[in-house]
């Protein structure tokens, strides 16, 4: 929230107090059956770009904002009390609006009840992880690789572009063009700069042993079949590198702390497709 938007904020909750009203949320105006409340009021008059904000505490601009909510309440009621509101499509389309917020709400109760878990996970210790595991795991894992991988989908194709990049192809073209991971493909196959935890199982012992400069692949994964090449390694100090480290080792944790209770939660797969 900026500086600004706060200022509005608080002007708005002086008057508001100067005011004398008892009610919680006071009606500044009625338009029809419709109602523009303070707290309605307060909360589009601080969403005006900054530029306009200072007009607006003033006397006519709140005025003059509050006509255009009034003029906006005014399109509601008529379309509420219109026959479209008693069509099939509004309906239709209401009903379709109502289940994505539904499921929105959903999806937010999921990541809100996620984080306070594995918040409350952290507080008890199960998967809090502490300055001397970070700096034990630097030490049996020093470096930080730079790596290019190329995804495909048959192993074929991907031998055949090994073979290429190893007799001197160019590796970050070959990746821009073939590719099936795009976001890396457009930047001519480049991984983000990774520690020992930070790769996928299936690449990380090999990227870790390759030597730079050199191709390896086709190495098969649950994603499809990888060229890879290394760019650069390096030994990365402890500070840069701590907070990545305590989140790879509360991973590991947690990921061992899930593998304790999965009996209790039994996994089915039922789609075909999928098995």
């Amino acid at each position: 929230m900026t500086i600004m938007r706060i200022g509005v904020l608080a002007c708005l909750a002086f008057v508001l107090l100067c005011s004398g009203c008892r009610r919680r949320d006071p009606v500044v105006a009625k338009v029809g059956p419709l109602v523009i409340t303070q707290s309605e009021f307060t909360r589009k008059l601080a969403d005006v770009p900054q530029n306009f904000q200072s007009y607006v505490l003033t006397p006519n601009g709140r005025r003059q904002f509050l006509d255009i909510l009034i003029r906006e309440k005014m399109i509601v009621a008529a379309a509420a009390a219109s026959e479209v509101r008693k069509s099939a499509e509004f309906k239709s389309q209401a009903q379709h609006l109502r289940e994505e917020e539904e499921e929105r709400l959903k999806e937010g109760r999921e990541v809100l009840l996620t984080r306070m878990w594995r918040d409350d996970l952290r507080a008890r210790g199960v998967i809090k992880a502490s300055e001397d595991e970070a700096r034990d795991y630097l030490r049996k894992h020093p470096t930080e690789v730079d790596i290019r991988h190329i995804l495909l989908a048959n192993p074929g194709e991907a031998q055949a572009l090994a073979k290429r990049a190893r007799s001197g192809g160019n590796f970050a073209q070959m990746a821009k063009k073939n590719s099936l991971e795009a976001g890396s493909a457009a930047d001519g196959g480049r991984m983000p700069s990774a520690l020992y935890g930070e790769v996928i199982p299936e690449l990380q012992d090999i990227v870790f042993r390759m030597r730079i400069g050199e191709i390896s692949g086709p190495i098969k994964s649950k994603f499809g079949y990888y060229v890879l090449k290394k760019d650069a390694e390096r030994n990365i100090p402890f500070g840069q590198a701590e907070e990545r480290i305590l989140d790879i080792i509360e991973h590991q944790k947690l990921d061992h702390y899930l593998q304790s209770i999965q009996e209790k939660f039994p996994v089915e797969v039922v789609d075909e497709q999928f098995k």
